[in-house]
């Protein structure tokens, strides 16, 4: 006999189809981890969907969450040739009175951005990351203007940035003069780790580093990853990997987490947990629960059709229709609930005529889960299979008197 609380689940989904309620598709109430924290969220690394979640549109503080838009910002500037990793930097008075985590830097000492970078997101260095702050945009003011250009840009709704770091802003000796409440919600976390690792994957080396010794052969101090799931911790879980740890008084304990097993990888947040512990055992329930029920499935693949939207009608073609496919691959982690709930969600573009040149955009299909778009899921292009060439006015003419004439027996 199924529980109360499955059937509640699905009566919760029905009223809010049928009223047009929002709602997280994926996260029918009751059915999920029970995850000790003020929100959380599991996200499909490949597709973006949110799979699991509660509370994760609520805008909490991030603490050092932060850092990877700090992080994201300096190699979108090193991408674009505007920054190179062994550029140093000097570290101004300014950075230098910066406390919580630190690596103790000294006013007017020259550091690497690579050094810099590293420290930032294996320690969650305060120093280190105002540092590279000030190099990269003049002040820290300056850096987190490009923070929140980029979290409009990324879509995170939910996100407002105030600092480079994370810290309350009465931590700081000498704050940035920016405005506004400094919170970032668990899904716009989870946007903002997954852009960072599919644009730069070679981040990954460096959120994985269980340590780091700052400097080495200057006598500088070797810092521990806060990471506690990486290989070697108390909390270690296989194929966890990054991203970023944060904590203050006002944020709780929180974690933005991925991890791999197989050919599935996943990204976590949970925010607002209650110590340094609970944030790794309540992201491992959630990596336990998705390992268990999901598993990489192709969609949609390239090349193939995709049903109810094998041809597409040409009124002016010399052919009727043009046999369509799908123009990218579209792969994501499904349960097998999932995959009987999920239908194609085809669009087709208005006023399409031929001529038609193999490859030509037709359309686009996503998802939709019963019968609601799946959110965060970037359709997919449904593309021409072959060319058609457009009908001369003499064929129209005598295809329209004989689909008449063939009417008139039906």
């Amino acid at each position: 006999m199924k529980s109360a609380t499955t059937w509640t689940a699905k009566l919760l989904v029905l009223f809010a189809i049928a009223f047009g309620w929002p709602f997280q598709a994926f996260a029918a109430a009751g059915d999920g981890p029970q995850v000790q924290a003020k929100s959380w969220v599991l996200m499909d690394f490949e597709s973006g969907v949110v799979l699991r979640g509660e509370n994760e549109n609520e805008r909490r503080p991030p603490a050092s969450m932060t850092k990877m838009m700090t992080a994201l910002v300096v190699r979108d500037k090193i991408a674009a040739g505007e920054l190179s990793w062994e550029e140093e930097a000097t570290v101004s008075a300014r950075a230098a009175a910066i406390e919580e985590a630190q690596l103790f830097l000294k006013t007017g000492e020259r550091r690497t951005v690579r050094d810099l970078f590293i420290a930032m997101l294996v320690y969650s260095a305060n120093d280190a990351t105002v540092v590279l702050a000030e190099h990269v945009a003049g002040s820290e003011e300056e850096f987190v203007g490009l923070m929140n250009q980029k979290a409009q840009e990324l879509g995170m709704k939910n996100t407002f940035f105030r600092n480079v770091t994370g810290l309350d802003m009465h931590l700081y000796p000498d704050p940035p003069d920016v405005e506004g409440q400094h919170v970032m919600s668990a899904k716009d976390s989870a946007i903002l780790a997954r852009h960072l690792m599919k644009t730069y994957p070679d981040v990954l080396e460096v959120t994985a580093m269980s340590s780091y010794t700052f400097q080495e052969g200057t006598g500088r101090r070797k810092v521990t990853n806060w990471n506690l799931m990486l290989p070697g911790f108390a909390h270690f879980y296989e194929g966890v990997d990054g991203v970023k740890t944060g904590h203050t008084n006002a944020a709780g304990y929180c974690f933005t987490g991925t991890a791999k097993q197989g050919d599935m990888r996943l990204v976590t947040v949970v925010m607002g947990t209650a110590s340094q512990s609970r944030r790794f055992t309540e992201t491992a329930k959630i990596l336990d629960y998705a390992f268990e029920r999901y598993s990489m499935t192709d969609v949609f693949q390239k090349d193939k059709t995709v049903p109810g939207a094998e041809f597409k009608p040409l009124p002016n073609g010399v052919e009727r229709s043009v046999p369509v496919t799908a123009g990218e691959n579209l792969r994501m982690a499904m349960s097998e609930e999932d995959k009987e709930r999920m239908k194609p969600l085809i669009r087709w573009k208005e006023g399409v005529q031929a001529p038609i040149r193999k490859g030509d955009v037709l359309g686009e299909v996503g998802l939709t889960l019963d019968g609601q778009p799946v959110e965060g899921l970037k359709p997919v292009p449904l593309v021409a299979a072959a060319d058609v060439e457009e009908a001369s006015w003499i064929r129209l003419f005598f295809r329209s008197i004989g689909d008449e004439v063939k009417s008139w027996f039906e």
